[in-house]
């Protein structure tokens, strides 16, 4: 179930605003950069985020969106389904883009698991969401948008790569937006200038404030392992280990009977 089903509804219309414009100027570089490195027949966007297609530097040929509500206008095919009953077969996909997607679902490792059995081996997937540390993700957590954001599943880069880790894949790139307090009409510069300039000084060292996250993972190709051949190999060998003990036993008791001959 959905745990704020608005949520990517909310951004279709945040990210209208003067302040949604400039947290979507961060995200979109990062989703084409991203988007350079995957190629194939079928990608597949759950959720809609932005009236500006996400897709349009995608050399994918057939660019389907999915989503949970009616989609008046958009640039490739649209269906309208259940985000959290994926109606696509298995090994179908070669790429995926979920734009926030786990911040809108109650169980985001559900949806993760249909995305890999949909997904063909060494396909992509491309997640981005919001750094619950990062500085304008704060803000509007406890600002003017405190309800949806506090609706929101908000999850840390580091936990989503575990999760890819566990299914199996290889993270190829987990970038990071720009660390940013402030937006180009911010009134507030005076009361938030010192935290821009801190975290600055964290992302010097390493340390990721950025704002939004982009993570591109790789499905690895499973490696068939022959239970059945290890099984019957281990045995050969153990039965071949005995009989060279017994060789070597009968060797020694003739060499001893020759002696005491």
């Amino acid at each position: 179930m959905m745990t704020n089903p608005s949520f990517q509804s909310f951004l279709h219309r945040f990210y209208q605003t003067s302040k949604g414009q400039s947290l979507f100027r961060q995200e979109k570089p990062l989703i084409d950069h991203a988007l350079a490195h995957v190629f194939g027949l079928y990608l597949v966007q759950l959720g809609r985020v932005s009236s500006e297609s996400l897709l349009d530097n995608s050399r994918v040929n057939c660019k389907v969106l999915l989503d949970d509500k009616p989609v008046m206008k958009t640039d490739g095919l649209y269906v309208q389904a259940d985000m959290d009953y994926l109606p696509i077969r298995n090994d179908a996909v070669d790429a995926f883009v979920l734009p926030h997607t786990l911040e809108s679902v109650t169980d985001p490792y559900h949806l993760l698991r249909q995305v890999d059995s949909a997904l063909l081996a060494e396909g992509h997937v491309l997640i981005t969401g919001f750094n619950p540390l990062g500085c304008r993700t704060m803000r509007n957590r406890f600002g003017e948008h405190r309800r949806h954001f506090k609706a929101a599943n908000l999850i840390r880069a580091h936990r989503v790569v575990d999760w890819l880790s566990v299914l199996g894949y290889d993270i190829e790139q987990v970038t990071y937006s720009s660390i940013s307090c402030l937006t180009r009409h911010d009134s507030e510069r005076g009361t938030w200038g010192w935290v821009e300039t801190m975290e600055k000084t964290l992302g010097r060292m390493g340390l990721d404030f950025g704002n939004v996250y982009c993570i591109l993972a790789k499905k690895r190709i499973a490696s068939p392992t022959p239970v059945g051949l290890n099984w019957r190999l281990s045995n050969w060998l153990i039965a071949a280990k005995g009989r060279q003990a017994v060789v070597s036993n009968r060797a020694s008791r003739h060499q001893r009977m020759d002696k005491d001959s």
